[in-house]
C-alpha cells in the first residue's frame, strides 16, 4: 500500500514539469527567451534529470547572448542523454558563430555519428572547413547535405 501512495506522489510533479516545459516552449517560439527561461528554470526544479529541459534552456540562453550558460546546459543535456544529437548540433552552432570552427568540427563529427542523415550538420560542417581553408572538405559536405535533401550548394562558395 505505501508504494502505491508513494508512486501516485510522483505524478502530479511529472505533470507540472511538463506543463512548464510546454509553456516555455511556447514563449521560445514567441522568442520571449527570458520568460521561456523562467519556465525551465521551475521545470528543472520538478524534473532535474531531464536532458530537454537543459536542452530547451540552453538554446534559449544561446539565443540571448549567454553562450558559456548556454554551453553548460546542453553539456548537461548530454551528460544526461549522450545520443542526444540535437544538444550537439546546438553546441556546434555556438561555437561556429563564435568562429571557433575546429571545435565546431569536432561536435559536428559527433552530430553526424550520431544522426548520419541530419543535413544541417553537414552544412555546419562545411561552413567550418571552408573557415579553414579545407576546400575540398567544405565542398564535399555541402555535397552529401544535397543528397540528404538539403541544397545550398548554389549559395555555398568556398574559396
Amino acid at each position: 500500500m505505501s508504494l502505491f501512495i508513494l508512486l501516485f506522489s510522483f505524478l502530479p510533479v511529472q505533470d507540472s514539469a511538463e506543463v512548464l516545459i510546454n509553456r516555455g516552449y511556447n514563449k521560445y517560439l514567441e522568442e520571449n527567451y527570458e520568460g521561456a527561461i523562467s519556465d525551465f528554470n521551475q521545470a528543472l526544479q520538478l524534473a532535474p534529470e531531464n536532458a530537454e529541459i537543459y536542452y530547451l534552456r540552453g538554446v534559449c540562453r544561446s539565443n540571448i547572448g549567454l553562450k558559456v550558460a548556454a554551453i553548460k546546459d546542453l553539456n548537461s543535456a548530454i551528460h544526461l542523454n549522450p545520443q542526444y544529437a540535437e544538444a550537439y548540433y546546438e553546441k556546434a552552432y555556438i561555437y561556429l558563430s563564435d568562429q571557433n570552427a575546429q571545435k565546431a568540427i569536432g561536435v559536428l563529427n559527433k552530430v553526424i555519428q550520431l544522426n548520419p542523415k541530419m543535413a544541417e550538420a553537414y552544412i555546419s560542417r562545411g561552413t567550418a572547413k571552408c573557415m579553414l581553408n579545407d576546400i575540398q572538405g567544405a565542398n564535399a559536405d555541402w555535397e552529401k547535405a544535397k543528397e540528404l535533401g538539403i541544397d545550398y550548394t548554389g549559395m555555398m562558395i568556398c574559396e
